[in-house]
């Protein structure tokens, strides 16, 4: 089965790979590439190369195809975090390097993605006793780091455990706070966080 749309955060850029034009209408797109396009990834990354202001490209043929396309040029990074809910809802956020974030962290070797997501949760927070609830999708994000392009995958799961523990913030991984917070009552669009943090959040509010 063909995956019907990856979300890709480059940057303040983001790149959708789609196979169905109608399900891209709600983004607003400021170009669409399809397969008309000689090399439709180079085109996408040409573009946001000479954009500064923000841009949203549709790449639009077989989404599983394209990726394998891009993967090609970035350095791929796995990893897992966790959306860890309270029993009003409320979700666990960090704070780190002064923006608002949710644990997660890399692949270690020979580590499931399920163990992966737990720890990491628990060493960023310094929660015990956590569990997995169920899996959400993957986010991708980009950066560059080494004279390198990399991309991040990082794959999601919902949490829940004990909600009256004491919480400790992971100071040498630069977290500075650790806080619930009500996603009825907070503007996501407003707050100071990073755009695949806020699709992952929207991806369980529509699950």
């Amino acid at each position: 089965m063909v995956r019907q749309m990856y979300h890709i955060f480059h940057g303040k850029h983001r790149l959708i790979l789609a196979n169905n034009q109608d399900q891209i209408k709600t983004f607003n797109p400021d170009f669409i590439l399809d397969q008309t396009n000689d090399d439709p990834v180079k085109n996408a990354l040409l573009i946001v190369q000479k954009n500064n202001s923000e841009k949203t490209i549709v790449l639009l043929g077989n989404p599983e195809e394209l990726m394998e396309k891009i993967l090609d040029k970035f350095r791929l990074i796995k990893a897992a975090g966790g959306l860890f809910f309270n029993a009003q809802k409320e979700l666990l956020f960090i704070k780190r390097l002064g923006k608002w974030d949710l644990p997660k962290g890399k692949l270690e070797k020979n580590e499931d993605i399920e163990t992966c997501a737990t720890r990491e949760v628990m060493e960023e927070t310094g929660a015990k006793n956590i569990v997995i609830d169920y899996s959400l999708a993957d986010t991708f994000h980009t950066y560059y780091l080494n004279d390198q392009w990399i991309i991040k995958q990082t794959h999601w799961f919902t949490m829940i455990g004990d909600e009256e523990q004491q919480f400790v913030p992971q100071a040498e991984e630069d977290i500075e706070e650790v806080k619930w917070m009500d996603l009825n009552t907070i503007n996501l669009q407003e707050l100071d966080t990073y755009p695949a943090i806020r699709h992952i959040i929207n991806e369980y509010q529509n699950d």
